[in-house]
């Protein structure tokens, strides 16, 4: 009996062993097949790109164009030293009526006070041209970068009496020019396109800007001012993105006279015509579904 008992140990000890290995085999056997099907499942499933390209409104754009414009015209030139008559209560300190001449020496008709008098220096006009580039904010205003360059001469004229006691023969000479004047302009400027005011397809243009200029002598040193521009056009379009323009830049600034040891306000008036080119920079797409929705807004 007890042999059969240690038999039968032995037995049920060997049955769950073989058990335990055969559910060991089959889960061993079973997972590769669930691998496979998972992998099936993942190959069916959609590729997701994680790059998607973002769409952008007229807004996203924080330039919408550029123009460039070269421009050719007249230049008023003006009068910046304008002495009145000498009365006869008027006391000439030495030198009080000394007026420089253009190579830079004393010029010996001031000098002659009996004879020549109320002394002028007058820039004469000329012809005028520069570049603007223009950089659109929007559909209407913009900021431009411009430069002009204009020449002329440069005059000294006085009222010469040949008669001392006869004032009514007083007659105005030239005494002295200069004729390699020049002014060099560049600035800034906020400029708008008034297209609510368009009328005939010409749309008027106002600005305003700041910047600086260089008046050119021979000679004479250079005479640098800042200065304050307003400036009024009006442009059409002639072909696809080439308008016409015309403008008129009317131009202020301090004048250190030498004469004077002080300066004067002088003004200078460019009337140019150019041709501007426009480079727009929003696909046209964006840009026609932008116009669109300004045309749903009018109606």
């Amino acid at each position: 009996m007890k042999t059969g008992k240690f038999v039968l140990v032995p037995a049920v000890l060997t049955l769950a062993l073989v058990f335990f290995l055969s559910a060991g085999v089959l889960q061993a056997q079973e997972a590769p097949a669930a691998a496979e099907t998972l992998a099936e499942a993942d190959a069916d499933a959609p590729i997701i790109d994680e790059e998607v390209e973002e769409i952008l409104d007229y807004s996203d754009y924080m330039v919408k164009a550029y123009t460039l414009t070269p421009f050719y015209g007249y230049f008023s030139g003006a009068v910046y030293l304008e002495n009145q008559e000498i009365s006869d209560r008027t006391v000439l300190t030495d030198g009080a009526s000394d007026i420089i001449g253009f190579d830079g020496e004393v010029l010996p008709e001031s000098r002659d006070t009996d004879h020549y008098q109320a002394a002028h220096k007058e820039i004469e006009s000329g012809p005028a041209y520069g570049l603007r580039i223009g950089i659109y904010a929007n559909d209407d205003f913009h900021l431009d970068l411009a430069g002009t360059y204009a020449t002329g001469k440069v005059v000294t004229s006085m009222l010469y009496t040949p008669d001392e006691g006869d004032p009514s023969q007083n007659v105005r000479m030239q005494v002295d020019e200069d004729d390699g004047y020049s002014m060099i302009k560049g600035g800034v400027h906020l400029g708008y396109d008034a297209r609510p005011a368009t009328f005939w397809g010409i749309t008027p243009k106002l600005g305003f800007g700041i910047g600086g200029l260089i008046n050119r002598y021979t000679y004479l040193e250079d005479k640098t001012a800042l200065y304050l521009e307003g400036n009024f056009g009006l442009t059409a379009n002639i072909y696809k993105n080439i308008d016409l323009t015309g403008q008129v830049d009317l131009t202020t600034f301090a004048f250190e006279i030498d004469e004077l040891g002080y300066s004067n306000f002088v003004k200078y008036t460019t009337f140019t015509v150019g041709l501007s080119w426009y480079f727009d920079v929003v696909p046209a797409d964006v840009r026609a579904a932008h116009q669109a929705m300004l045309a749903e807004m009018d109606n």
